[in-house]
């Protein structure tokens, strides 16, 4: 990218920050205040698959990875300043961090309401900040289109389960109130990042690869903190009991994915990586490397897998093709075929087994 075009791009993405400052809003205090409504576990867990200790444990999970806010901003803005990209940190430090500084409390009251008293909430949180250093452990590059694709995973992750965790409680509580604004604002900040990242790579095609690269080795926050680590590792397997899929989770983390990349090739080429750095076999009986190999001889061969990714999840209409000619019509045929054949070995749901 030439210096004129970084100006031009840095122009664009200060312009997309100034315009989502006004949008901050933080967690009312009254709404804090409307959350302590007595609520039995045994009640709350009743029509799903929960245990008592394992819904408790999903909020102390929110709590805790809340209270870190401080640590990734940390880290977000130190990747701004090292690359001279003032629109991060202005958006980190004016808006994200004062939006995310109040998410932390209502998981807090939460739990008080059932059962845990302040001073070990507090000490529990100390000790997590004591324990962490999240900037040296952060899983993917520091840099602003590395850090802008991780914060758009995330927080569509948090996003989904702050949407399983509000339905535990009544229509008209104050809790449910209260996480559902947390929730709002996650799905806002999903937005965001995805706005930012989409503006970086249409500036500068580059930058695909370590967009790629960020989603495949993305670890939420949470597995660097020890004291909700092992919760963080059952979290997959507790969606299902939260009355979640894990396959809604993945089509909400693609569809904002698609709209980064705008091409069904490029959603190709990340499932080819994915596959290859996680040993997860795309198509029954045939091993990676033979199947992308075999795609370097077909035309658009990864952007048939990333058709059939998406045709999977329902997010993928079929673009019509030209069948005008002899030529353009055996083509398709070929490729309709070898495209059903794929799909009936396709193995969505082992991709993504951890």
């Amino acid at each position: 990218m030439t210096n004129g075009n970084k100006s031009q791009n840095n122009y664009i993405l200060d312009k997309y920050v100034k315009y989502q400052l006004p949008k901050l809003k933080t967690v009312d205090e009254s709404d804090l205040n409307s959350m302590f409504e007595g609520f039995s576990v045994k009640k709350l867990v009743k029509n799903s698959k929960m245990t008592e200790t394992e819904l408790i444990e999903t909020f102390r999970l929110s709590m805790i990875t809340e209270s870190l806010t401080e640590q990734y901003a940390e880290t977000f803005i130190k990747g701004a300043l090292d690359n001279n990209a003032i629109w991060l940190s202005n958006y980190i430090e004016n808006f994200w961090v004062p939006d995310e500084l109040g998410h932390m409390d209502p998981f807090k009251n939460v739990l008080i309401d059932l059962g845990y008293t302040e001073s070990d909430l507090s000490k529990q949180i100390t000790s997590a900040r004591e324990e962490t250093n999240y900037l040296e452990s952060h899983s993917t590059e520091i840099t602003p289109i590395g850090l802008t694709t991780y914060g758009m995973v995330q927080e569509c992750i948090t996003d989904y389960w702050y949407e399983l965790q509000l339905d535990f409680f009544p229509k008209g509580s104050g809790t449910r109130k209260a996480i559902s604004k947390v929730k709002g604002r996650e799905a806002l900040h999903t937005v965001q990042f995805r706005d930012l990242t989409a503006i970086q790579l249409e500036n500068d095609p580059s930058l695909l690869m370590p967009i790629l690269e960020t989603i495949i080795n993305f670890k939420m926050p949470s597995n660097h903190i020890n004291k909700v680590k092992e919760i963080e590792q059952k979290s997959q397997s507790l969606i299902p009991k939260m009355n979640g899929e894990v396959l809604e989770l993945i089509r909400r983390i693609i569809s904002h994915t698609q709209l980064v990349l705008n091409d069904t090739e490029k959603i190709g080429q990340l499932f080819a990586l994915y596959g290859t750095q996680q040993d997860k076999k795309l198509v029954k009986f045939i091993p990676n490397t033979t199947l992308f190999s075999l795609f370097k001889y077909l035309s658009g061969g990864y952007g048939l897998v990333g058709e059939i990714i998406l045709e999977n999840i329902g997010l993928y209409a079929n673009e019509p093709e030209s069948l005008e000619s002899n030529y353009e019509r055996w083509r398709y045929r070929i490729k309709r075929s070898i495209k059903n054949w794929i799909n009936d070995q396709f193995e969505l749901k082992e991709i993504f087994k951890k």
